[in-house]
Parts: structure tokens; C-alpha cells; sequence
């Protein structure tokens, strides 16, 4: 069955509504195309969100908030608002009046926190763009994504201390929370000064001469542990200090303070960066327990060597493994493709300093030839995705598709002389706005040849300027 969300933007996208074909993929995805062409450039974009249990929010965490000039709420920035960014842009790429070379479809599913399965549905019975990107992830461009590589370990242990451990949902996420039930009551002065020590948010409960134990971390992409601070390793770290459980012991001497596998023997760094660690999901319960990792590997690291030397240690503590390693992706930094984009990025916004870049998360890019991941979060901003007050501004959403100058302009650069935060420069006769922009709409009011517009909604309305 169809999500509501997909059902929303394909009726926002019929001919009774916007004027679109559209397609439903057995439910599984749904596309837009905008324009006309045999071929098609593809904007690809995800619905789905992480959960948000255990985190404390400031605001509604699935409703949408506008406070100030900034967005609030799980899936702002990843990645519906992003989406819905790019659906617009390309309406008014389409309502431009120049040729076209490719329509543009947008093609959306919600199962890219989970494994992507919408798109390689999508793709079994749909054919490619001829080529595309996703708003997924960073400005500038990126054309690399690590692989990402899942270890489920299990195993059981004698030991008669340790009740349960518990910490983790989904597997993308560096945990926030860990509980955990020891017998017997002899550990509230330990723990304690184990949270004293670390300077940690827990709480200890003796209930029905058992101990129960709370940690409070917190939640980061998992392609970026460092910077969370996982409560499942760290509650480990306490439970193998005062318990003989094994599987306590694992987690601490082999993913206890170590985001790049420096403990399995199995760190590496190359072209796209760092390998990252991150242990997701821990549950254990009556002497057996599960545990899974999320691995970022880049392209060029040697898997076979990684799973040898997992291995190695999963053996010693008599666990057992399985694991998957999806691809990297990986398209050349030269291509038209990165190219392009990245020529636009640095028309708009006048920055030279970022260039096209590589990132330890995975987007939709990987599910279709010559894709990349290209936006929405800028250079020094923080969206808070996967985290606690997801967010994104208006001001980002809209710096994609705000301003473009009209086949009128002759590149007189009154806008540049202007502009009252020198925030417009004259390149190949065209202005170009940096970052700095207000939306005083100095530029548009005093154009001599009405060049300038604010997507769809300055035009045909008279310009007015108070000097």
C-alpha cells in the first residue's frame, strides 16, 4: 500500500492539479515528470524518516513548525523539505521560456532509512534518467558515498549477573539511550561514580531486589559517530567493569570509545575519508544477545581483510556473524555530471572555497547510473539529522530556485553597485547573489530592463523603490 505521503505529492502533481503526468509504482515509489523529451533527468528524493524515541525535542517532533525564519520537525531537512524544494524548482525551470534538452522526473519512495528497497523496486519495472541527483545531503556536489556494510553478532553467555541490555532502534542512529537490569542490589555506589567520572545523564532503580540501569547519550547519523556519544558502549563499559557477562566484554574492548575500528584491527583511511564504526542496536536477554553494526567503508578499502579480522574477534569471545556490504558509489569528479553542478553551485553562491566532496552517508544516488547526491545543507550548517530538533530555514529551501536574471539582461551591473550588503557580483555579464542575501528585492525594483526575478512570484508586477 501506497505511504500517505507518496499519495499527497502525486495528487499535487496530476493534470487537475499542477498539470504533470504521474505514475504510482505498485506503491512502492512514485514519480513526477515535469516538461517534455524522451530523455529525462532525475531528481531523487525520500519521504521516510528515523524515528524519534527516547530524544527530547523542543518542538512537535513529526508536525511541521515555523518559528522565526527556520523550519522545525523530523524530515524538514531529510528529507521531505529538501524534496519539495527541488519539485518547485523544477516548475520553474519548466515555465522559463528556453529549450529544454531533458524533461524532469521526480522520483520519490519511503524506504531509504531502511535499505532503499522503493528504489530497487522502482528500478526492476522503471527505467533510468539518463542522469540525476538526489538533495539528500551536502552543497557542494558529492560524488563519492561510502559503502555500507551491516554486522549482526549473537551469541550466548553463562553468566547469571546480567538480566538484560537494551539500546537501539534502528541501526543509522548512534543509540541516545541504554538500559539494563542487573541482579542483586550492590552497584549504586559504582555506578555512581562511573557517571560522576564521565560526566554522564543516568539514574540507578533497585526494584524487587534487582538493579536497574539507565544511560543517556546522544544520537548522531550513524555516518558520523563521532559526533554522538553512544550510550550502548558506554553502559557496556560499566556492566563489564563490575560483571564476568562476555558479551558486555565484546562491546567494551572492541567498540567501547572507538569510531574507526581501531580495535578490530581494521581502520583505514583513503580517498572518501575515514572508516566509521557504529554499534546501533543492542539487545540482550536471559544469557543471549544480539548486536548490530553500521560500517562506512570507503571504495577503495580491502573488505575481505575487514571481515577477516572481525571475525577474529567475534571468535574469541565464541559469537557468530553475518554481515552485508553494499557498494560504494563512486562517479568520477570530472564527469559532466559533477561538473555542471558544481559550476552552478558556485554561480549562485559565489563560493570557491568548498569543491565537489565525498561523505560517509548513503543516499537514493547509489540505486541508479551517473547519480549524485547534491544538496540541501550548506557549507557550516547543521541541520540535526537522525538528531534531536531536526531543522532547516526558509532561507535554504528557497536559495535553489529564488533568483534568476531573464534573457533581458545586458549586464549593465547597476544590481552589483546596488545591492545594499554587496551581496551580487557581475560574472560573464550575469549577476550572481552570495549568501548574504535579504530579499530587500533592491535588485529587481531598480533593473532598467526588468531582467531580474523572484521565481514565479515577481513576475509581471510592477517594481516600486524608495530612495
Amino acid at each position: 500500500m501506497i505511504y500517505e505521503e507518496t499519495t499527497l505529492i502525486l495528487e499535487r502533481g496530476r493534470p487537475s492539479s499542477d498539470g504533470f503526468v504521474t505514475d504510482d509504482c505498485d506503491g512502492y515509489a512514485g514519480s513526477i515528470d515535469i516538461g517534455e523529451g524522451e530523455e529525462c533527468f532525475g531528481i531523487l528524493g525520500h519521504l521516510d524518516v528515523v524515528p524519534t524515541e527516547g530524544q527530547e525535542w523542543d518542538y512537535p517532533e513529526y508536525d511541521m513548525t515555523l518559528d522565526g525564519d527556520t523550519l522545525y520537525g523530523r524530515g524538514v531537512a531529510d528529507d521531505k523539505g529538501p524534496l519539495i524544494a527541488a519539485y518547485y524548482a523544477a516548475k520553474i525551470v519548466n515555465e522559463l521560456d528556453f529549450e529544454k534538452k531533458m524533461k524532469v522526473r521526480i522520483i520519490f519512495g519511503c524506504n531509504e532509512e531502511n535499505g532503499s528497497r522503493c528504489m530497487h523496486y522502482y528500478f526492476q519495472h522503471r527505467p533510468y534518467p539518463k542522469m540525476g541527483f538526489t538533495p539528500d545531503a551536502d552543497f557542494p556536489v558529492v560524488y563519492g558515498e561510502k559503502g555500507n556494510c551491516h554486522f549482526i553478532i549473537k551469541g550466548k553467555t553463562d553468566d547469571d549477573k546480567v538480566i538484560s541490555i537494551h539500546s537501539g532502534r534502528v541501526v543509522n542512529i548512534v543509540p541516545d539511550q541504554a538500559k539494563a537490569v542487573l541482579k542483586g542490589t550492590d552497584y549504586e555506589e559504582s555506578y555512581n561514580a562511573f557517571l560522576k567520572e564521565n560526566n554522564f545523564k543516568g539514574s540507578l532503580e533497585v526494584v524487587d531486589g534487582n538493579t536497574h540501569l539507565f544511560l543517556k547519550g546522544k544520537s548522531a547519523h550513524a555516518s558520523q559517530p563521532q559526533l554522538g556519544n553512544n550510550a550502548a558502549s558506554n553502559l557496556c563499559h560499566y556492566i563489564a567493569s563490575v560483571t564476568d557477562n562476555s558479551y558486555a566484554k565484546f562491546v567494551d574492548e572492541y567498540l567501547y570509545n572507538d569510531y574507526l575500528g581501531e580495535k578490530f584491527n581494521v581502520a583505514f583511511t583513503g580517498e572518501m575519508g575515514a572508516l566509521t564504526v557504529n554499534l546501533g542496536i543492542l539487545n540482550y536477554e536471559h544469557n543471549e544477545g544480539s548486536l548490530t553494526l553500521d560500517l562506512r567503508l570507503p571504495h577503495d578499502s580491502d573488505n575481505d581483510e575487514l571481515v577477516k579480522n572481525v571475525d577474529e574477534a567475534v571468535n574469541k569471545y565464541g559469537l557468530s556473524e553475518e554481515h552485508d556490504i553494499g557498494p560504494a558509489l563512486y562517479v568520477d569528479p570530472n564527469s559532466e555530471l559533477v561538473q555542471k553542478l558544481h559550476e552552478s553551485y558556485v554561480q549562485f553562491t559565489n563560493d570557491h572555497e568548498h569543491g565537489p566532496q565525498t561523505i560517509g552517508g548513503g543516499t537514493y544516488a547509489k540505486k541508479m547510473p551517473n547519480c549524485v547526491a547534491f544538496g540541501c545543507e550548506f557549507p557550516g550548517k547543521n541541520h540535526h539529522m537522525h538528531e534531536e530538533n531536526e531543522l532547516i530555514s526558509l532561507d535554504d529551501l528557497l536559495t535553489a530556485a529564488a533568483f534568476y536574471s531573464t534573457d533581458e539582461c545586458i549586464g549593465c551591473g547597476l544590481c552589483e553597485k546596488l545591492c545594499p550588503l554587496k551581496n551580487i557580483k557581475i560574472k560573464d555579464h550575469r549577476p550572481v547573489w552570495g549568501k548574504e542575501c535579504t530579499h530587500c528585492m533592491t535588485c529587481i525594483a531598480k533593473c532598467p530592463k526588468k531582467a531580474i526575478e523572484y521565481g514565479k512570484k515577481s513576475k509581471g508586477k510592477n517594481r516600486y523603490y524608495i530612495d
